[in-house]
Formats: C-alpha cells, structure tokens, sequence
C-alpha cells in the first residue's frame, strides 16, 4: 500500500445511517480495517475533533486519503458543502480512486452532476459491495477474510433493508440480480468458502490436499451445500451436473444422479480471490466391477441397486424388473439406483460454468485426457499454465 493511507468518506448528515451501517459491517468488520483509517465526519471516533477548524482538516484529510467514498443520495445533491467535497476529491485524488456509492433513493439517471464515464455502484446490491472490494483490494485491505467479508455484507445488506422498511421511504427490492449476476451468491462465493474452510492458514494459489481429514471435510461441505445442480464435473469421458454427493460406508463418495463412484487418491485446489479460477481436482482411482446377485450374475460396472444393497443388471434396472432365484421383482417397489464405476483411474475437475475451467469446457476436458494418459505432470505449474491459459466467464470479467 502507497504511504497514503487514510479512507475519506463524504455523505449528507441526513443519511448517517446508512454510512454507519457500512462503516461498521463493510470497512471495519467485513474488511478488517482500524478507525484510525477512517475519516467520516460526522461519525464519533472518525471525524472532526473539537476546536478544529473544519474546511482545514477537511483538506488534510482528503490530501491524506488513498481513497474517497462519496456516497450519493437526494439529500448529497441538495448539499453544497457535498458537492465542495465531490470537487475536492476530483482535484486532489485520481480519478480511480473517487468512488460513487449510490444510496438506495438514487438512480443512475438522477446522478447528473456525475461523471457520465464513471457510474456509481449500488450498496443494497451485494454483487455491487463486493466488485467494489474486488477493484479497491490494494487500497482499502489486501488481506482481508472473504469469510469475514461475505457476513458483513450479509448483516449491513440487512441492516438497510430494516431501516428501508422502517422509514418506508423507498419501494427498493434489495439484492435483485439478473440471472448471470447470481452466479456470485450461488456458486462462486459458496465454493470458494468451502475451500477457504478447509486450508485458511494458506494464501491465494494451487495447494495440493494431501490429508485425507481434510480431503474429507472439502467433500462433506461440498455434499452439504445447495449449489450443486449449478456445479459440474469434468473428466475424460465428458461432462455432467454433480447434482449430489454423497459418501459410501468404505469411504468412498457418489457423485451426480448416476451414482459415480469415486475413491479418491489425491486432490488440488486453487484458491484465488478473483474467483474464476478456484476449482477442486480429484484424482480417483479405478475400483473393480460390481458382482451382479440377481439371476444375470456375472461383474459389471454400471449396475442398479435397490434400497435393501440388493445389485442387479442395469439392463434389469432400466426395464423395472429383475429375476431373483427365478422369481421375477418388480424393482419400482424396490426404489432401485443406477450405480456406475470405472476400472481406470481418472482425474475431474469439480467447477461451474461461470469458472474459468467450466465455461471452456472442452478444453477441460482435453486436458482431463492428457492427465489420465500421464502427458502431463500434475503439479503446481501444470496447473497455473493451464488455467492463465483459459478465458474468463463474461459474467465474472464483467464485473472486475
């Protein structure tokens, strides 16, 4: 961080409130950062002190600050002593470093004293708080706790959203997101905590989880949570939703409505705060057929089996019956699953279409086939190449 340090913070007197509540969740909870950082006028521990003259330290302040907040509303316009800080800013600051923060009763198109090449983001939009972060890191907090983070955008977004409905005073919807926006809240974020969980001693980078403890944990975590419909897996042989995971007795794990299973032998991740590119890379090793118990006997790989372990021929489970010691059973009363192993092993990669490795897909996969021939060494590199050598999902770039 440069030798400037300070955060300046300018907001009309009339909506205290929200700035409080973004002081206290986003700057000093979420983003681990001390009040003496923070100069907001009109908020105790945080701005002028008694006896000092006002527009003087005013322009220290500002001189000081490796950023400005300006934080918009109908009251900010109606203000002159705002729109004095609005034009010290300008002058003092680079540009980069002003930031318009739109309050919940302001519209882009009512901003017209604003730079037109430089809108504001919303701070009831939790995709807004956090490309805000994302983009003023190196500023505001390099190292701050994503963990952390993510709950304080959570309690301020609901703090406002209390405050809105109290004070009636606006018919705001807080948090609304077009359907590629909420890739942020269903699947980026959730992945990446669940990696976080598992290794937060480590930084941002590709670690192999060597520890089956942990191995297990990421996995238990990952069965837990609500996104898998929207997570993928992507192998050698293709691609398909994970949809659910869930472990076997012997440790070994199902995953998708096809019952994969697995049994892991070695696993990576990548943990980086852009978060297109966090993935989970499994490694499992190939496990013997099934041995069929109905009357068609024999091993085979993909099977159906009822809720009682009873293991009978896919071909019987397809077809809804099966002859057990020359009985024919209806297996619909059975509730009967498909169950699939493979004799070889094989390297997947657990991701979304909105990461890097999911939205190229077929390039995922070629280089799945590549690992399971032994062309390539798996390691820290291999791994870092190949991921730079990606495009990012529009939907992430987008926001960056």
């Amino acid at each position: 961080m440069s030798e400037k340090t300070k955060i300046f913070i300018s907001h009309s007197q009339k909506d205290i409130d929200y700035i409080r509540f973004f002081v206290d969740h986003i700057l000093r909870l979420g983003l681990d950062i001390t009040a003496d950082r923070i100069f907001c006028s009109s908020m105790e521990g945080h701005g002028v002190h008694s006896g000092q003259y006002i527009p003087e330290r005013l322009r220290k302040e500002i001189n000081d600050s490796v950023i400005a907040l300006l934080f918009i509303s109908r009251n900010y316009k109606d203000s002159e002593v705002c729109l004095n800080e609005v034009g010290a800013a300008w002058a003092t600051l680079e540009p980069e470093s002003v930031i318009f923060l739109l309050l919940p009763d302001i519209e882009f198109s009512d901003v017209g004293f604003l730079n037109v090449n430089k809108l504001g983001l919303k701070i009831f939009v939790k995709k807004d708080i956090l490309h805000f972060v994302e983009d003023n890191k190196q500023k505001l907090n390099s190292n701050y706790n994503l963990s952390r983070l993510d709950a304080g955008v959570d309690a301020f977004l609901e703090k406002i959203s209390g405050h809105q409905a109290s004070t009636k005073s606006s018919s705001i919807t807080f948090d609304k997101q077009d359907p590629n926006d909420s890739c942020w809240d269903d699947v980026l974020y959730p992945l990446h905590k669940i990696i976080v969980k598992a290794i937060p001693a480590l930084s941002d980078g590709i670690h192999r989880i060597e520890d089956a403890g942990l191995q297990t944990q990421i996995m238990t975590d990952l069965s837990n949570s609500d996104f898998l419909n929207k997570l993928w897996y992507r192998f050698k042989g293709g691609d398909s939703y994970v949809e659910r995971i869930r472990r076997s007795p012997s440790g070994t794990w199902f995953i998708s409505g096809w019952n994969w299973e697995i049994k892991i032998s070695d696993m990576w991740v990548c943990m980086d705060s852009g978060l297109a590119s966090d993935f989970i890379l499994i490694k499992s090793d190939g496990l013997e057929g099934y041995r069929v118990v109905s009357d068609v006997g024999g091993i085979s790989f993909m099977v159906g089996i009822t809720r009682d372990g009873t293991i009978v021929s896919d071909n019987e489970r397809l077809s809804g019956y099966a002859r057990l010691g020359g009985v024919t059973i209806d297996l619909s009363e059975l509730d009967v699953e498909p169950r699939l192993r493979s004799e070889n092993a094989h390297w997947i990669f657990l991701v979304s279409d909105y990461h890097k490795l999911g939205y190229n897909a077929d390039q995922t996969i070629g280089f799945c086939e590549k690992l399971d021939r032994g062309e390539i060494e798996v390691n820290r590199n291999t791994l870092r190449e190949f991921t730079r050598s990606l495009r990012n999902h529009p939907a992430v770039t987008r926001w960056r």
